[in-house]
């Protein structure tokens, strides 16, 4: 319905799909309207329900295709929240993006974010 499955459409199905375009993906992990896929050159691509910013891409319009997470390469592991995701660096610093209405992407504050920021202190 907001174009989790990266195919380009909203149109549900009941068996398996490829998703258009991604090749080389070491993890992938799904939210409650958007998904998300680890390639192997560390990259992080996005896609589906936009309207916190948990595409990582700075804006809150959703994709039902993948688009790449702004500014984040490096990256290990994936996992996503509620309406917001959290990456791990070959570094073992932590990033987060998207919603933050509980204070979920561990900044210290309430507000949501649009691009990966940085976690301090772990």
């Amino acid at each position: 319905g907001r174009g989790q499955l990266g195919n380009g459409g909203t149109t549900s199905s009941s068996i398996p799909i490829q998703v258009p375009g991604l090749t080389g993906i070491l993890a992938i992990s799904g939210g409650i309207e958007n998904t998300a896929a680890l390639k192997n050159d560390g990259t992080v691509w996005d896609w589906g329900a936009n309207q916190y910013g948990q595409l990582g891409n700075g804006g809150t319009t959703e994709s039902w295709i993948p688009v790449q997470v702004i500014g984040l390469t490096g990256v290990s592991n994936i996992e996503t929240g509620g309406r917001h995701m959290i990456a791990l660096k070959n570094d073992n610093k932590v990033w987060t993006w998207g919603e933050n209405y509980s204070g979920q992407l561990g900044t210290g504050t309430t507000t949501d974010s649009h691009v990966p920021v940085q976690i301090t202190g772990l």
